[in-house]
């Protein structure tokens, strides 16, 4: 009995795990080498990217979305790689409710997977963005990054949005 008590003190005192915050203009960048391959996971609430988070009621917020899904289709378009890498992009993948035949209801949210294969991975050492110029209601982006070097963390702005490892 002393032992269950224990182990329900441990399990009640561990913190509490929860879903990332939704926070409007920031978005959150994961950035991953595994072997040759460069891959960036984007995060975002769309009011960041749209100026809306919910399904498009107008013509001209059905507009938005479209010209927010072409932009976000040109990985070369919103991020800078290392030269020397000799990185290839790959078609990325691009979801959100806004983008399905059912949005969903309330603070919707953007995740995109881009992916580039790289002749010279060790030759990666930063990577810059023009998300800020592509989309101004955006004003923070976290980066979590891993890679043969270890790990490392950060946050771009426009004024600095560059992310060296």
């Amino acid at each position: 009995m002393r032992s269950l008590v224990l182990l329900l003190g441990l399990i009640l005192s561990l913190p509490v795990l929860s879903a990332p915050a939704h926070v409007h203009g920031e978005a959150k960048l994961e950035i991953t080498i595994d072997g040759n391959v460069l891959a960036i996971h984007l995060e975002s609430p769309l009011d960041g990217l749209l100026g809306f988070e919910r399904v498009p009621r107008t013509a001209a917020e059905k507009q938005a979305v479209q010209a927010m899904k072409s932009i976000l289709e040109q990985p070369d378009r919103l991020f800078q790689i290392t030269r020397e890498g000799e990185c290839t992009a790959l078609a990325p993948q691009i979801e959100s409710p806004v983008l399905a035949a059912k949005p969903g209801d309330g603070h919707l949210d953007l995740d995109a997977e881009y992916r580039w294969q790289c002749a010279k991975p060790s030759a990666l050492r930063d990577i810059s963005t023009r998300l800020f110029g592509e989309f101004p209601r955006l004003k923070r982006i976290t980066v979590e990054f891993v890679g043969p070097s270890g790990q490392k963390s950060g946050r771009l702005t426009a004024a600095q949005p560059r992310f060296a490892w």
